[in-house]
């Protein structure tokens, strides 16, 4: 008969033995690598614009859950990444606000720090918050950006011109055009064509740091998220990235106004091309020529964008990654090229607030599939956390839309909320599908004291986007500085 003393010793044997067999194995735990895209729209390959050349992106969309109805909560880049790193809505804690409410959001604890907080090594490139207010908890080394990142926004040329400008200012007894105006956005031409070899750009180098990471950290389970700016304005990318396009041959457009009696509230005025850049005309509409250059460098941007993407993907694959790797790819927000009149984003139109969202999820069902469910990037967060295993925080307000992995076909909300708040006011835009099977054949109107519901369409030469209703009152002021 076994004796209680023999016993133990044999559990704890039995138990040390499974220990060690368990610290041996591999780690089963999905790594999440992150990629951000500034001012992205959907126009892209795989969403079925042929006339963009983004052969990378459209690649992964094969691998992919491929989301046509994802929108960000604020159509303007911190208060939307905000909203989707904290998981709040832009009310909760005024991250609609044009300043850093980090102070405000010390007891929140961020999407990275949370996988840092459950054992993932952590790492952030580029523009993943705004500007210089990353959280230093998110990250377990020392959030990076490019040593060219400045020079993203005031180019060889935008500074000779600049300079320039304010000679002949001086020459001729006028006042500095640029004497209201932060230094940091003291900027040149919108567009700018680069010669030079090498991977010089900050954006090149980005795609340079998160590769030779990928390499250092492969060993580890990590959180790797890399913002890249383009094609943010200025839209500025190497000549061979141009040369893809026939600028003579770009579609203009396909509403170059606002919808008929819709309210000039509704309107960003183009105040982030206007205000921030030089070399062009001082009110709307732009020029023909002028409007033509500014599309052809927003695509040669995107295509220069998806060529670091590719490289990405690659180190993703050398480095035997792949198959153990979630990998998103998104944008904070839209852009509009001259659409309704208007260039930029801080508005409630379909073209600011609706995102690119791909996912990949390693031998998950819905690869290279597509949904049409609507989903927010606020979801985001608690959408990483369940198909990572990780418990989610109780402040998250976002939906989940992890069940979208086992069934792409499912429609999980009918509605999305977006906002752009102009001095004090909220500006919300209540996105409602039209849908027979959810909605009856009709489509629900919010109400509201100032509703204008506007049903947004664009073909742009090429397609009509989906439709939703809207609820925008909204008020001017000036656009904060991204």
């Amino acid at each position: 008969m076994m004796t209680f003393s023999r016993a133990i010793t044999l559990l704890l044997t039995v138990m040390l033995t499974t220990a060690a067999v368990k610290s041996e194995e591999p780690n089963s735990a999905p790594n999440i690598l992150l990629i951000l895209v500034d001012d992205l729209r959907t126009e892209l390959g795989c969403y079925g614009i042929e006339e963009v050349h983004t052969l990378n992106i459209d690649q992964f969309a094969e691998t992919a859950l491929l989301f046509e109805r994802a929108y960000c909560q604020m159509a303007v880049c911190r208060s939307s990444r905000l909203s989707f790193l904290s998981g709040l809505r832009p009310d909760e804690r005024r991250i609609w606000a044009n300043e850093d409410v980090r102070p405000s959001m010390q007891d929140i604890e961020f999407l990275p720090a949370h996988f840092r907080n459950h054992d993932y090594h952590t790492l952030g490139f580029g523009k993943i918050a705004h500007g210089g207010e990353e959280d230093p908890r998110c990250w377990s080394e020392p959030h990076q950006v490019p040593e060219n990142r400045l020079y993203e926004y005031r180019t060889r040329a935008g500074r000779a011109l600049v300079k320039k400008v304010k000679h002949e200012a001086a020459e001729a007894g006028r006042p500095d055009p640029f004497r209201d105006l932060p230094e940091k956005i003291h900027r040149g031409m919108p567009w700018e064509i680069l010669n030079f070899p090498g991977r010089d750009t900050g954006d090149e180098q980005l795609a340079d740091m998160a590769l030779a990471a990928l390499e250092r950290v492969k060993e580890k389970q990590f959180f790797l998220a890399a913002g890249f700016l383009r094609p943010h304005l200025p839209f500025v990318a190497p000549r061979q990235y141009w040369e893809l396009y026939d600028e003579d041959n770009l579609p203009p457009p396909g509403l170059v106004s606002a919808p008929e009696g819709s309210p000039q509230l509704i309107s960003n005025r183009s105040r982030e091309l206007l205000r921030q850049y030089r070399g062009l005309p001082t009110s709307l509409p732009l020029d023909p020529e002028t409007e033509r250059k500014l599309v052809h460098g927003y695509y040669a941007c995107v295509s220069f964008i998806d060529a670091q993407i590719g490289l990405l993907l690659k180190g993703l694959e050398e480095n035997g990654l792949a198959d153990n790797t979630i990998v998103i790819v998104t944008s904070d927000h839209g852009f509009q090229l001259g659409d309704h009149g208007m260039w930029g984003k801080a508005t409630n139109f379909e073209l600011s607030t609706r995102v690119p969202l791909l996912i990949r999820v390693p031998g998950s069902k819905a690869s290279g599939k597509r949904t049409a469910s609507l989903v927010e990037l606020v979801g985001l967060y608690p959408t990483l956390c369940e198909i990572a295993g990780l418990t989610k925080p109780k402040h998250l307000q976002g939906d989940s839309f992890a069940s979208l992995f086992d069934d792409p076909g499912a429609l999980l909300t009918g509605a999305a909320f977006s906002q752009y708040s102009r001095e004090g006011l909220q500006v919300t835009a209540f996105e409602r599908k039209i849908s027979a099977t959810r909605n009856g054949g009709t489509a629900s109107r919010a109400s509201s004291a100032i509703e204008h519901c506007l049903t947004t369409g664009r073909t742009h030469g090429r397609r009509k986007t989906s439709q939703r209703r809207k609820t925008t009152p909204s008020m001017l002021s000036d656009y904060p500085v991204c």
